[in-house]
């Protein structure tokens, strides 16, 4: 989920849209430096205008750290890192969904194929060892997994 899609009604996300709006305002005073720098004259007008920029965008920074809700919702370091490449975020948690989607089915799998192995080996225990058929029932109750469970 975008910030342009999230909910003001819902009870959790003020501080997710509260740390937006900042990063917003934080964005569009860095644009604004860098066209203050762009057209810098070298004329003490100019001087100051930039030097004002560059305070407001150390307070802004400083109001985004000291914010109570930045440390609420930590940033991984790879997302970080993949922004600072240039790169959209949003793919980002598209490509780490998929990649842990296909690691729960190569588990889902494993288990599945487990579990068919003891089936197999308790039905052949069973019959090998018939004194040992209500053990093996245990077992197989005691490592079945409900699909409420999943």
């Amino acid at each position: 989920m975008t910030t342009a899609q999230l909910d003001s009604e819902k009870p959790g996300n003020e501080a997710l849209i509260s740390t937006a709006e900042q990063l917003s305002s934080l964005i569009e005073s860095l644009i604004e430096l860098g066209v203050l720098v762009h057209d810098n004259q070298g004329t003490p007008q100019s001087h100051t205008a930039s030097t004002h920029k560059v305070n407001q965008i150390i307070s802004q920074l400083s109001g985004l750290t000291s914010s109570p809700y930045t440390n609420q919702y930590p940033v991984p370091v790879d997302v970080i890192s993949y922004i600072e490449d240039g790169r959209n975020p949003d793919i980002y948690t598209r490509e780490f969904i998929e990649v842990t989607a296909k690691s729960n089915a190569r588990l889902k799998g494993k288990m599945e194929a487990f579990a068919k192995l003891r089936d197999v080996l308790g039905d052949k225990l069973g019959k090998e060892f018939p004194e040992l058929v209500d053990s093996i029932g245990d077992i197989k109750r005691r490592t079945t997994v409900q699909e409420n469970d999943q």
